[in-house]
């Protein structure tokens, strides 16, 4: 089936009903930095806000939702397909887009995995029914009017998908014996003649441990070769099979087949499949360990799905690290089902804090599966040293190692009999549940000796809610015996109530097998886990299997129907919002009409209902506690929403902007439409539902009106603002030009108590060409944050009330540079963090600048020597970071940023440099350093931030300090000046004030420009030499 047949068909077909993660309470801003979309559409992020800039031809309407931390920008058009689980809803998670490096800054394309798809110029999977390709951004748009337009096919049997490459991070002395590894060596137990696939960063080929080790490699990544830049992939594979003389790996005997499916960042979901499948198809690897993950979602990503049809097909066996985020869900793709999947403990057997841990998403499963020593294993690390090394990617390839070892004990097994008798000869930690341990550390020395193995090794039933009715699973445990006698199995259950088997006692023969079945009764049983274990004891001891059950809470369908104002079947988009829990619904309508299953309890129902002539928002709660219930939406139940102004020349824009929120759930939406498009509001109360609805207006006049209703308490009759310029803040707002004619554009927009940088800025692009002068017209009372943006540069303030009345402000005034209008630079304990791109801020207080086009360098030295540095380029779309890990003693310290731009829009500060010396120690927590800057704002400048040749230009200037730091005094300033670009420099007289010093400026006679140095000094010994170059222009 084609893509575009699959999408387009998606868009009318399906009716898959996806619970979305539990929305999280506000968290920071996505970072900095802008991204292109599947849908062509580009989301800019600064510090300031969010800009969405259409694709071309796009229809314009977006969705914001921060979930789990993470801002979401979804394009209306790919709702349905985000609802069906046709997308990927990656494709939209800027925060993760900009986290992994797929902004713009860092790729020209987006790559993608499909599935059950013909994609012309994709490199298909064959073995896994996917294929890869790389969608360049600059047709992103045309791709997906292409994809969406394709025909009408049906979806086929809901196989077919379009993902994200998305990027997976990377998740020995003692814990050999640990493991029983050591004992295994002495019974000729080494792996000998079994390959282990380490699938990775790559290896380290000139380390003594791996040398003559490993027999196969290839690199999937798109680094050049399989060298370890990361040291990851080094480590992992000693812990497998080094054969160094004081650290060996668990299997040293075994052959390793390196798989380089990544480097500094991670590794590729592309790079994994085929890695993994030239691992299990090409090499034939008996084991394939994998070190990495993602966070899991109740759906099957495409790595999970590779897991297991590869284990199926081939009788390779995945040893997957768990994941190191704590009590977070096991990371994905450990928690496939076929999956050996792995969680670390210490040296005393205790689960490590970092260790994640089950349930799996969605039913509730039992992962991981087994534990290892994960915590400070001594490893070989690249450039031919040892290191200790902690992580369940340490712990991961000790199980890989023993499973090499099981399977030169028995080289007919299968990747699941060799996952069975690990587990079931487990040690379990005595205060830990199956959740954080599964079956326990692994024991080689058990699973060795043992000559039965249960299969398989774990039993799971999810039961949904059906009120007192039956709730029944069989299953059936086979116990294999490999040995020469036959052995007699005394069975029961431990821990869970649910658990029945037909037989307490079961006689295994020789070389043969024996079965008993397995019931798992959840009836009348509360809602929830209840995980356990069969044990079979025999002489040997004791043969475990995991089993359990999930019961699903209280629950019932739920059907909505959305009734259209002037059609029969409306589209509409609706999210169910739980309070209690933070979980969040997103049902699928299809031809007006939703169904889905929701738990018992109160749940909150945001609806839009969309018409060609009109848009309907509304919000009920619903009660769902006593059986299923029908919900009728009825957009003829809207009352209009009423913007107006009390001047004849202003016409709104076709942009209507909406956010709705209650306590830490919020979700707004932004829509490019006809401005004749009407926008109603169902009358509710609901006591904390809050909501802004802005829209903006031209005026012939030039004025702009940027009107907003913002209440709490529901939606009232009479949503909407009748607007008079007397009772508006009018701002008058002249845009400077920094020395020649340029243009930009201005963006504000209101804060609402949303978390700061996640908001949309909704104002319309509007070039402003400079010099130049616009009113606005805004409603007061609330915080206005704003921003001038170039080409190249972004200035913004923090935001500010607007009061009602006359009100002014200038942007781009000179003297551009560096600025603590905000907290930079900070010491934690003995790390040192700077960004040192913030050198361009106009001259107004407050505000904070960034040059994009600007580059140049970051150096940190201590008592006279380098110990950091870092380029600087590309700082407003990227973060530009100097780190630095410091001793715990106090020193001297030098700071010095130099950065230099050459850009049509400026003609000013063309050179910026700042040297800063201060004294730091370690600290209990983390402290801002005593940074300060020197500041000028000169007066009687003309629209281009001119001084007239031969006149006098007095120059206030104030010091300003890192927010948080020492307020310490300046004991001394030093003024001077330049007419020939720093190539000398005068002395500049100043006299004292109440803000500060006020300089006076002889300038030239001739045009030019002047340039300013401040060299600071305050009480607590921090001194500042900061140079502007061409600060201001004579002429």
């Amino acid at each position: 089936m084609s893509l575009g047949g699959i999408l387009a068909s998606a868009l009318l077909a399906g009716t898959i009903t996806v619970a979305p993660p539990p929305l999280d309470r506000p968290a920071p801003a996505a970072p900095a930095g802008a991204v292109t979309l599947i849908t062509g559409d580009r989301v800019v992020v600064t510090g300031g806000g969010v800009r969405v800039e259409p694709g071309p031809g796009r229809p314009a309407g977006f969705a914001r939702q921060v979930i789990g931390g993470h801002l979401h920008v979804i394009p209306f058009d790919a709702r349905p397909l985000l609802a069906q689980g046709v997308l990927d809803p990656r494709l939209f998670d800027v925060t993760q887009l900009l986290q992994w490096r797929y902004g713009d800054a860092h790729r020209p394309d987006i790559p993608m995995i499909v599935q059950s798809v013909d994609v012309p110029g994709a490199r298909r999977l064959a073995g896994l029914g996917m294929a890869t390709l790389r969608i360049p951004k600059k047709s992103t748009a045309q791709t997906w009017r292409d994809l969406t337009g394709g025909g009408t096919r049906a979806l086929t049997a809901g196989k077919a998908k379009l993902w994200l490459d998305g990027l997976r991070p990377w998740t020995l002395d003692k814990s050999a014996k640990q493991i029983g590894a050591t004992e295994a060596w002495k019974q000729g137990m080494t792996g000998e003649g079994v390959t282990v696939a380490v699938l990775d960063s790559g290896y380290d080929p000139d380390h003594p441990d791996l040398k003559g080790v490993v027999a196969h490699e290839r690199n999937f990544s798109d680094e050049p070769d399989i060298r370890d830049t990361v040291g990851h992939g080094t480590n992992v594979a000693s812990i497998v099979a080094g054969a160094g003389a004081q650290y060996r790996g668990i299997a040293p005997g075994a052959r390793l087949a390196i798989g380089k499916v990544g480097g500094r960042f991670g590794a590729t979901d592309s790079s994994i499949l085929a890695g993994m499948e030239w691992a299990a198809t090409e090499v034939k690897a008996k084991v394939v360990n994998v070190s990495l993950g993602s966070p899991d979602t109740p759906q099957l990503d495409p790595v999970e799905q590779a897991v297991n049809t590869l284990s199926e097909r081939t009788g390779t066996l995945f040893v997957v690290s768990a994941g190191n985020t704590g009590r977070a869900p096991v990371l994905s793709p450990g928690s496939a089902d076929a999956a050996l999947t792995v969680g670390a403990v210490g040296g005393d057997d205790r689960v490590a804090g970092f260790s994640s841990r089950g349930p799996r998403e969605g039913d509730h499963a039992i992962k991981p599966d087994v534990t290892a020593p994960g915590v400070d294993v001594m490893t070989a690390e690249t450039g031919g040293a040892h290191a200790p090394f902690s992580g369940t990617s340490a712990a991961a390839p000790h199980v890989a190692g023993a499973a090499a070892i099981m399977a030169q004990r028995h080289p007919t097994w299968t990747g699941r009999q060799l996952k069975a008798a690990l587990m079931g000869s487990a040690v379990p930690t005595p205060d830990a549940t199956p959740y954080e341990q599964g079956a326990g550390r692994i024991d080689l020395v058990r699973a060795l000796a043992r000559q039965v193995v249960a299969e398989p090794a774990g039993v799971w039933a999810a039961f949904p809610w059906e009120g007192k009715g039956e709730r029944l699973s069989t299953g059936t445990i086979t116990y294999t015996n490999s040995g020469d006698a036959p052995v007699a199995l005394d069975l029961s259950t431990q821990g869970a109530e649910v658990l029945k088997l037909s037989s307490q006692r079961l006689d295994v023969p020789a070389n043969g097998t024996a079965s008993v079945t397995l019931t798992i009764d959840a009836t009348g049983k509360a809602p929830g886990d209840h995980v356990g274990v069969v044990a079979a004891a025999t002489a040997q001891g004791e043969i475990r299997t995991l089993a359990g059950a999930y019961v699903e809470p209280e629950s019932y369908d739920v059907t909505i129907t959305a009734v259209g104002r002037d059609t029969d079947e409306p589209g509409a988009y609706a999210q169910l919002y739980d309070p209690k829990t933070g979980a969040v619904r997103t049902p699928v309508f299809q031809g007006g009409t939703a169904r889905m299953r929701l738990p018992e309890g109160r749940w909150n129902l945001y609806a839009e209902i969309n018409e060609p002539a009109s848009v309907t928002v509304t919000h009920t709660a619903v009660r769902v506690d006593d059986g299923d219930q029908r919900i009728t939406l009825d957009a003829r139940q809207g009352r209009p929403a009423r913007f107006t102004v009390d001047d004849p020349t202003a016409t709104p824009r076709n942009v209507t902007d909406f956010t709705v929120g209650l306590g830490p759930w919020s979700f707004g939406w932004r829509e490019y439409a006809d401005p004749s498009k009407e926008f109603y509001a169902v009358p509710t109360r609901e006591a904390g539902l809050r909501y802004h609805l802005r829209s903006v207006w031209d005026s012939t006049t030039g004025a702009l009106y940027d009107l907003v209703d913002h209440r709490a308490g529901g939606f009232p009759a009479d949503m909407g603002q009748r607007a008079e310029r007397a009772e508006l803040a009018k701002v008058e707002a002249t845009f400077l030009a920094s020395g020649v004619a340029a243009q930009g554009q201005p963006y504000f927009t209101p804060r609402f108590g949303e978390e700061p940088g996640n908001e949309i800025y909704a104002t319309l692009p509007q070039a402003v060409a400079v010099p130049g002068t616009v009113t606005y017209y805004r409603t007061p009372g609330l915080t206005w944050a704003s921003a001038w943006v170039t080409d190249t540069s972004d200035v913004r303030d923090s935001g500010k009330v607007m009061k009602r009345g006359r009100t002014t402000e200038v942007w781009n005034a000179a003297v551009t540079g560096p600025s603590f209008a905000e907290p930079n630079g900070t010491r934690t304990g003995d790390e040192l963090s700077f960004d040192p791109g913030r050198l361009f801020a106009d001259g107004v207080e407050g505000r904070t600048g960034v040059d994009d086009a600007a580059t140049g360098t970051a150096t940190l030295a201590r008592d006279g020597q380098t110990i950091a540095e870092t380029a600087l380029a590309g700082c407003l779309f990227q973060p530009c970071a100097l780190t630095a890990a410091l001793p715990p003693q106090r020193a001297e310290y030098t700071l010095t940023t130099s950065m230099r731009r050459q850009v049509p829009h400026t003609a000013l500060s063309s050179s910026v440099e700042s040297v800063w010396t201060f004294s730091s120690a370690r600290t209990p927590k983390t402290k801002p350093l005593p940074l300060i800057a020197v500041r000028y704002a000169p007066a009687g400048l003309d629209a281009f931030n001119r001084a007239r040749p031969g006149t006098v230009t007095k120059v206030p200037v104030r010091i300003e300090r890192n927010p948080g730091a020492s307020q310490a005094k300046v004991a001394s300033l030093r003024l001077e000046m330049s007419t020939d670009d720093g190539a000398s420099w005068l002395p500049l007289p100043s006299v004292p004030t109440a803000s500060g010093w006020t300089a006076v400026v002889p300038n030239p006679r001739t045009p030019g420009f002047v340039s300013l140095r401040g060299t600071a000094t305050d009480t607590s010994g921090t001194t500042v030499k900061q140079t502007v170059i061409r600060a201001y222009a004579v002429g």
